[in-house]
């Protein structure tokens, strides 16, 4: 192949396709908010929920994942960029996790050894890690597609990601509907659904965002 027909081959090639991180951030927020609404028009929100926000606590079921939600798409469509490093970014995790872990503990701490874990049972568990997955199976499918559009050279760190944006999406809209306030319960079981979903992102959406 001589000089002219490389130059002609190269120019006939298809322009690389810009990545619109805003287009992207606005779809994987579409993707997690409509089947929470959705669910919650549904199933409704907690009838007390305005008098159940009275307890310092019980914010936090909200407000943690949605910090986990906010800095992990923050933190996903960064990478999406070739050869992008995740920067200071991951370091804002500590503020969500330490602030489970200061509620875990003084839950413990404070509550009698009998109601540490009252609210569990097989139909809270069942609720929990049934509703906050199947509340994330849209959201992870979509950001796991609306990545592709990009170019992570890290594959495995965005699908891990992509999950976890969409399981703590998902957590945030369930804890407005889940009557169980115990930091002991929404800390630990959250954690695990959110978890279940991340790793199940891992496993499948790893193969499919590399290049």
């Amino acid at each position: 192949m001589d000089t002219d027909d490389l130059i002609a081959r190269l120019s006939a090639s298809p322009a690389v396709m810009q990545i619109n991180l805003a287009r992207m951030a606005t779809m994987m927020a579409a993707a997690v908010v409509i089947p929470l609404v959705i669910f919650l028009a549904v199933c409704g929100l907690r009838p007390d929920l305005a008098l159940a926000w009275t307890n310092p606590a019980v914010p936090f079921k909200t407000f943690l994942p949605l910090v986990v939600c906010i800095v992990s798409v923050a933190l996903v469509l960064r990478l999406a960029r070739p050869e992008a490093a995740s920067g200071w970014l991951p370091w804002l995790y500590a503020v969500p996790g330490g602030v489970a872990l200061t509620l875990w503990i003084g839950s413990f701490v404070l509550r009698a050894p009998e109601a540490r874990f009252a609210e569990v049972s097989p139909v809270a568990l069942a609720e929990c890690l049934g509703i906050i997955p199947l509340l994330s199976i849209i959201p992870t499918v979509v950001a796991l597609r609306i990545l592709r559009q990009g170019a992570s050279t890290s594959p495995s760190l965005s699908a891990f990601l992509a999950g976890l944006s969409a399981a703590s999406g998902a957590a945030t809209g369930y804890s407005l509907f889940c009557t169980r306030d115990n930091p002991l319960f929404f800390v630990t079981w959250y954690s695990v659904a959110i978890g279940i979903v991340t790793l199940i992102a891992l496993r499948f959406g790893r193969r499919s965002l590399s290049w």
